[in-house]
């Protein structure tokens, strides 16, 4: 296999991890969103990052209503974007609520999709083989569970739960997934010791000080750019 196709596999590789580890950064960064909603709306603060308000109860004790709009919510005829009750809007915010539950299956769609549409061609085409030859137990698993997410409305099937090779243990049969903090980490390194795996066996090694599955992340180092040889001069 040529110097080329060598470099494309490892760059295919890499590329997939600067991937993985921007999804991370955006699933912390919403994380950290969702936890200032909560704790701005439950000391009922009257803004957070965009203008919200809190309408306190009446006297005849209606609950109180979050109301948010990208605009000053101080000026006249503004339009709201969302209109909600407040324990509702606490309830999505919370650790594990709604919001977080919806981020954390569009990263892990969008992480299962983007490795089969794009970098799992690529990784076949630089080894020289059919993409069904890529073979991934973790991206197995983001298989089922992103039908289970798009075809199932989320409830993991009792036929389906077998399937799991390694992510068996974080989902029970007939109840909707649920994704933790802890979950979802654990996804992410189990992603990235997939991509050592793949390095390790393209660049043959088969006896390493560490094996990959071993790693709690990948750092990315790439090697210099090849120096050119200068042209002679004209005559």
């Amino acid at each position: 296999m040529s110097d080329d196709a060598k470099e494309l596999f490892d760059e295919v590789v890499r590329e997939y991890i600067d991937f993985v580890n921007e999804q991370v950064g955006a699933y912390m960064s919403a994380l950290a969103g969702f936890a200032g909603h909560h704790a701005r709306v439950s000391r009922q603060v009257h803004r957070v990052n965009r203008p919200v308000a809190m309408k306190p109860a009446d006297r005849e004790g209606m609950p109180s209503v979050v109301w948010a709009s990208y605009e000053d919510p101080t000026k006249p005829d503004i339009i709201h974007n969302q209109i909600i009750r407040s324990d509702e809007y606490l309830e999505a915010n919370r650790p594990g609520g709604r919001n977080e539950q919806q981020h954390s299956r569009a990263i892990l769609i969008f992480l299962f999709t983007y490795w089969e549409a794009e970098i799992r061609p690529r990784l076949a085409r630089a080894k020289g083989v059919a993409p069904h030859d890529i073979r991934s137990d973790i991206m197995g698993d983001l298989r089922i569970l992103r039908n289970v997410i798009l075809h199932a409305k989320g409830v993991l099937q009792p036929d389906k739960h077998p399937s799991l090779r390694l992510l068996g243990d974080m989902f029970e049969a007939d109840k909707e997934l649920v994704f933790s903090y802890e979950g979802m980490h654990r996804i992410f390194v189990l992603i990235k010791q997939d991509c050592a795996r793949l390095l390790f066996g393209w660049l043959g090694v088969e006896d390493g000080p560490v094996r990959p599955e071993e790693l709690k992340d990948v750092a990315i180092q790439f090697r210099a750019p090849r120096a050119r040889k200068s042209k002679p001069d004209a005559p």
